[in-house]
């Protein structure tokens, strides 16, 4: 009888400890994560969202989801999972189960992350406001049907308002029924650069906006000072409502978009 039960207090002490183990495998899908993670964190960061879409279209929010599914949740997993004591066929077992969930998780993650990124930017009664691609997909439009109006990964278009009482029923039945809202109808998108003459006449008084927010000001001080011999009068400015936060845009006589100012606050231009 002490025999047995000193081979059994011996075979005991070979096995790993169990939190160790677990934690040297949680670990190491920490690691094999963090490899992915490093590639979402590239496609949000240049191609999804870069700035200023980073700052005021959740670029931040979709780096926490991303984190959420890809660092935590697969590594919590194999931790709560993944016992040594088991059979190798067992573990194998657990383990693809661990990788099923966590692809899962990703895949709605990283769909949710990129289904939410800007694809174009819409000016509308001398705001410019994003737009994402659902709207288009639901108009049986694409993203380049965009590239009419504007080149480039995120275009710059003018939404036109309605001209007589049909098209004011046009965009109020699109916006009603469809839930599709007057900087997202494609039929009253137009170039930009057309409409110069027109979008001008709303710009912002961007010398009053300084003196009155210093963090604007400040932004603004950088933004001529990589611009040098030029004058704040030399640009033209618009704001840009972005779904978390406010910027602006500053724009050539010719209409080129040539910088974006964002600023800790205040979060909204009134």
């Amino acid at each position: 009888m002490e025999t047995t039960t000193a081979s059994t207090a011996l075979a005991e002490t070979k096995q790993p400890r169990l939190f160790a183990a677990k934690l040297r495998a949680a670990l190491i899908h920490v690691g094999i994560s963090s490899a992915i993670f490093l590639i979402f964190l590239y496609l949000i960061l240049v191609e999804w969202y870069p700035p200023p879409f980073f700052t005021t279209d959740g670029g931040w929010n979709g780096i926490q989801i991303m984190v959420l599914v890809d660092i935590v949740l697969g590594p919590a997993l194999t931790f709560i999972i993944f016992n040594p004591r088991k059979s190798r066929k067992e573990i194998l077992f657990d383990l693809s189960m661990v990788a099923l969930v966590q692809l899962g998780a990703l895949a709605w993650g990283g769909y949710t992350v990129y289904n939410q990124r800007p694809v174009a930017v819409v000016e509308w009664e001398g705001t410019l406001k994003p737009l994402t691609a659902a709207p288009l997909y639901a108009q049986e439009k694409s993203l380049a049907d965009l590239q009419q109006f504007g080149v480039g990964p995120r275009p710059l278009i003018r939404a036109e308002p309605p001209k007589n009482s049909d098209e004011i029923g046009t965009m109020m039945e699109l916006a009603l029924n469809k839930d599709i809202g007057e900087t997202q109808q494609f039929w009253m998108f137009r170039p930009f650069k057309k409409s110069l003459v027109e979008i001008r006449k709303r710009a912002l008084d961007i010398t009053a906006i300084a003196k009155d927010h210093a963090g604007i000001g400040a932004e603004l001080d950088k933004f001529l000072q990589k611009n040098h011999g030029k004058k704040a009068e030399d640009f033209f400015y618009l704001k840009f409502a972005g779904r978390y936060k406010d910027a602006i845009f500053v724009f050539d006589a010719a209409g080129d978009q040539v910088g974006a100012m964002t600023w800790s606050a205040p979060e909204r231009l009134l």
